[in-house]
């Protein structure tokens, strides 16, 4: 089967056509890889993980580029899998070694945020030494997937659910970059302990004083709930002001939220709009994103 008939046979079941269905999953039954990674595919779009990674993995594993770069995407992403960050750039550098050169800006951005993580854990343990405590909260043990521009995605917050008291004022030494990074550092557990709650509490802070990549963050954590309730409009809320700022993972999140229909009406030409300018800007992921749709070829509505 070649990609195109593949491509071909996974827009027709996605579009309620049965027959196209039993034809793809014949094909990969019959172990040939590119019916195995558009079966995959097929089963990603549905949000049905489990069965995506695994076909796509079958693929992937018969040396498929692009179902190697599928399951960068899932390692990169944890959809069906644990994330990982070091799996991801596995797979992407076995796609581009490869030839599918649509890999490139997520293996580069991986690359990047590695080297990022390493240096925001020495970051952290200056930022430390002015850590004011907010009141010990619970720590919560979810894992997350961070979309994020400096290193998070996380949570619009409105509604304040404990008053955090100071122990010293000494935040007033801390810029909102800073707070920003101390967030963080609460929300990954690098140079922390992993405290959703204290991350939320550092977000608040510095996207209070307009910080984009703090807003962002925050929505992120509205997105998975974690260190408040979920609430995908809020998560929204909070993409936005960071968006209108020019925020690029904030961008980007924004059109995953439009493309989803997760806090607002699902729609594909905003998707596609707020995808696009995150990739002006250089953002990997947004460029993926546009690169799946057009592998995907769904329509715009």
């Amino acid at each position: 089967m070649t990609h195109a008939q593949g491509e071909m046979l996974s827009a027709q079941a996605r579009a309620g056509d049965a027959s196209a269905l039993r034809t793809l999953e014949k094909a990969a039954k019959s172990g040939d890889k590119t019916a195995e990674n558009w079966l995959g595919i097929y089963y990603g779009v549905q949000k049905k993980y489990r069965k995506a990674v695994f076909w796509s993995r079958k693929a992937a594993i018969q040396g498929d580029p692009l179902a190697e770069f599928v399951m960068g995407e899932v390692y990169y992403y944890g959809n069906g899998v644990p994330k990982s960050d070091r799996t991801a750039l596995y797979w992407y550098k076995l796609a581009v070694a490869q030839g599918y050169q649509g890999a490139q800006p997520m293996l580069t951005k991986v690359r990047q945020e590695i080297a990022a993580q390493a240096e925001l854990r020495d970051h952290t343990q200056v930022v430390a030494r002015t850590d004011e405590q907010p009141p010990a909260g619970t720590s919560s043990s979810t894992s997350v997937t961070p979309i994020s521009d400096n290193k998070v995605v996380s949570t619009p917050a409105i509604k304040s659910t404990t008053p955090m008291a100071v122990t010293r004022p000494s935040s007033a030494l801390l810029t909102a970059k800073e707070q920003n990074l101390l967030g963080y550092a609460y929300y990954s557990g690098q140079g922390k302990p992993k405290n959703y709650e204290k991350a939320v509490y550092w977000y608040r802070k510095a996207a209070a004083q307009g910080d984009a990549s703090a807003e962002n963050n925050l929505g992120v954590a509205y997105n998975y709930g974690n260190g408040v309730d979920k609430n995908f409009s809020r998560a929204v809320y909070w993409y936005r002001k960071a968006a209108d700022q020019g925020n690029p993972s904030a961008q980007t999140n924004l059109g995953v939220a439009y493309y989803q229909g997760d806090g607002v009406k699902s729609s594909t030409t905003e998707a596609l709009h707020w995808w696009t300018k995150a990739a002006k800007q250089g953002d990997a992921r947004a460029r993926s994103y546009l690169n799946v749709v057009k592998l995907t070829s769904r329509g715009t509505k």
